[in-house]
């Protein structure tokens, strides 16, 4: 059993991290998908040549799997910018494609940092509506066998204000925020979740997180000690912040 996990609980899909690659950029970038509820995968063992029917077939030589990904979340908006999850915007541009233009890589990583990365046709999107929230839903076809990606271990956990390492920050009561970043060690770590952990909430709130960084908003004067934890290995990254009178 994974440390932190009581017995019995089980792991929903704010566990995991799901991923899509942004093909529009200069480089690949792989961008997050935030404001899933669940995911449904299923996984064919049927091959391209039919070699799962013969008698003497087993696991371990199932080389062209299929299958389908079934994704569910509601209409995500980023706190501090007012824009729509670039990720479920992502989604729903292939969604809108034909043909190789739906053609959308996949990244999943479960909650211990094992990942896999698949090649997939994002088939349709839908959006439904009620009274509490916008509800969204992906249908995703698996082509091809999955890549397995190599598991890499966290060395170390650190955190930057402007691309600067920062220790301190000052901020002024109900003043403006602060977008704190966190940079790895190493930059490809397999497991990228943290915890973070406010000893002053009166003082300083904090929200937008993810595995970027998050958002120190100035609440009242006072001081804070926010620690990041990495789930993997443990590594940790303080920072001191002060909230001061405003006008001081």
């Amino acid at each position: 059993m994974a440390k932190g996990r009581k017995n019995g609980c089980p792991v929903s899909v704010a566990d995991w991290l799901i991923y899509i690659m942004d093909k529009s950029q200069l480089e690949e970038t792989w961008v997050r998908i935030y404001g899933l509820t669940s995911m449904t995968r299923t996984v064919s063992g049927e091959t391209e040549d039919s070699s799962a029917d013969t008698d003497i077939w087993s696991e371990p030589y199932i080389t062209k799997r299929s299958g389908t990904i079934e994704l569910e979340g509601v209409k995500k908006v980023i706190e501090a910018t007012g824009e729509v999850d670039r990720g479920q915007e992502l989604l729903d541009d292939y969604a809108e494609q034909a043909g190789c233009g739906a053609d959308a890589t996949i990244k999943i990583i479960d909650p211990y940092g094992h990942g896999i990365i698949m090649d997939t046709i994002v088939t349709s999107a839908e959006e439904s509506a009620d009274s509490a929230e916008q509800t969204r839903s992906w249908s995703l076809e698996q082509v091809g066998e999955a890549e397995v990606i190599p598991y890499v271990q966290m060395t170390g956990v650190h955190l930057l204000r402007d691309g600067e390492p920062a220790e301190t920050v000052e901020m002024k009561a109900g003043g403006s925020q602060e977008l704190i970043s966190i940079r790895f060690e190493p930059e490809n770590a397999s497991n990228r979740r943290f915890r973070v952990n406010n000893s002053k909430r009166a003082a300083v709130r904090i929200s937008d997180i993810t595995e970027n960084g998050f958002v120190l908003t100035p609440v009242g004067m006072g001081s804070a000690e926010v620690t990041v934890t990495t789930v993997n290995n443990g590594c940790r990254a303080q920072l001191s912040v002060r909230v001061m009178q405003a006008g001081a």
